[in-house]
C-alpha cells in the first residue's frame, strides 16, 4: 500500500502577545490555503529504506530522514521497508510553514501505514518539535480554516520561560487552539513571494525575539481587541471589510509591525500597493517575505495579480491565486507501483 498526503499552505497573520503580563505568551491568528502544497508519498513494501526527492527539493532529504527517524525510534518501528518520495514542496523560511506541513505529513504517513490510529495530530506535532510558538500550522494540517490559537503558559516553571520562536521552543507543547472556523469559500488570495532574502530564522529569529520582546502592553491589548471585535466577526459574518479593517490595523502595531519593519523594501512596496489599490484585506505572513491580498472573486484576484506582476517585474518572485482550504491535509491510499 502507498499513501499520498497533500498538505495545505499556512498563512500566519499575526502573533497576539509577546508581553506576557497575563502569564500567557504567543497566541496568533492564521488561515490555510489550497496552494502551494507539500505532496509526500510513502510506502512500506520496498526492498530497502529509501528517500527520494525531486532535484529542486534535495535539501529536504535530511529533514525527511531526521523526522522519520524520530517516529521510528519513538514507536519502535523498523525503517527497513519504507520508501519516501517528496513529490512537491515549497520554500522554507518564506513565512508559509512548509517545515511543519512536511513534518506532519511524514509522521502521519508512517502512522497510517502502520495502522497506529490512537495518536493525535497534536501529539505528533509535539514529537516533530513544531508548534512551540504558533498553533496555526498543526491545527490547519488537521482541519484547515481560519484559526486563533491561545499560545502558551508563561513564567518560571511554565511551558515557556522566555520569548523564543518555535525553532528554539521545542520543549513547549503545541499552542492551544481557541477558535477555528471555515474561511468563506468565495474569498480568493493573491499570494506573493518576492524574490528577496528569506525571512528570519535560526539564530537571527531568536535574536529578534530577544531584542524586541516584551512588546508594550497597550499594543498587545489593541491587537487582541482588533482580533476579537473585527477579525473574528468578519469571518463569522463573511464580511471582508470588517475582517480587513482589523487585519490592516494589526499590521501596524505589536510584533507584526517589527516583522514588517525588518523586511526588504519590495515587501513594504507591495503592502503599500495593496492599500493604494483599495484591497479590502491584506497582510504579511509570519516573518515574511510572503504577503497576501484577499479578494472576493476570481476576477478581482486575476486583475490584482496582473498589477502585482508589473510591480515586481524587476525583482521577480512567485505569485499564486489561492482558494481557502477548509479541511486540512488530503490523505489518499494508492496501489503500489
Amino acid at each position: 500500500m502507498k499513501i499520498r498526503i497533500t498538505t495545505p499552505c499556512r498563512i500566519h497573520l499575526s502573533l497576539i502577545d509577546e508581553n506576557g503580563y497575563t502569564n500567557r505568551i504567543d497566541g496568533g491568528i492564521g488561515l490555510m490555503l489550497d496552494r502551494p502544497n507539500v505532496v509526500f508519498e510513502a510506502s512500506n513494501h520496498a526492498e530497502e529504506f529509501k528517500i527520494e526527492a525531486h532535484k529542486y527539493y534535495k535539501e529536504s532529504i535530511e529533514v525527511i530522514n531526521e523526522k522519520a527517524s524520530k517516529v521510528f525510534k519513538t514507536f519502535n518501528i523498523s525503517n527497513k521497508n519504507f520508501h519516501f518520495s517528496l513529490k512537491r514542496y515549497y520554500p522554507s523560511h518564506v513565512g508559509l510553514g512548509s517545515k511543519t506541513q512536511l513534518s506532519l505529513a511524514i509522521a502521519t504517513a508512517i502512522m497510517k501505514l502502520k495502522q497506529i490510529d490512537d495518536i493525535s495530530i497534536k501529539k505528533l506535532t509535539k514529537l516533530m518539535e513544531r508548534g512551540g510558538t504558533s498553533g496555526i500550522g498543526w491545527r490547519g494540517f488537521e482541519s484547515g480554516g481560519f484559526i486563533v490559537d491561545g499560545g502558551h503558559e508563561f513564567g518560571i516553571g511554565k511551558e515557556k520561560e522566555t520569548f523564543l520562536p518555535s525553532s528554539a521552543s521545542t520543549s513547549a507543547d503545541p499552542a492551544l487552539t481557541l477558535f477555528s472556523y471555515p474561511i468563506p469559500e468565495h474569498w480568493r488570495f493573491v499570494l506573493v513571494i518576492p524574490n528577496v532574502e528569506k525571512g528570519a530564522y535560526g539564530d537571527e529569529e531568536v535574536s529578534i525575539f530577544q531584542s524586541h520582546a516584551p512588546i508594550p502592553k497597550n499594543e498587545v491589548n489593541e491587537v487582541s481587541h482588533q482580533i476579537l471585535m473585527k477579525i473574528i466577526p468578519g469571518i463569522l459574518k463573511n464580511d471582508i471589510v470588517c475582517f480587513g479593517e482589523g487585519l490592516k490595523r494589526i499590521q501596524s502595531i505589536g510584533f507584526k509591525r517589527i516583522e514588517i519593519d525588518l523586511q526588504h523594501e519590495i515587501v513594504k512596496e507591495i503592502l503599500n500597493f495593496f492599500e493604494d489599490c483599495d484591497v479590502k484585506a491584506y497582510g504579511m505572513s509570519s516573518f515574511g517575505p510572503s504577503v497576501v491580498a484577499i479578494t472576493e472573486s476570481d476576477e478581482e484576484a486575476n486583475a490584482l495579480l496582473k498589477e502585482v506582476q508589473k510591480l515586481i517585474s524587476g525583482s521577480g518572485g512567485h505569485i499564486y491565486i489561492c482558494k481557502p482550504n477548509n479541511f486540512g491535509a488530503k490523505i489518499e491510499y494508492l496501489d503500489d507501483d
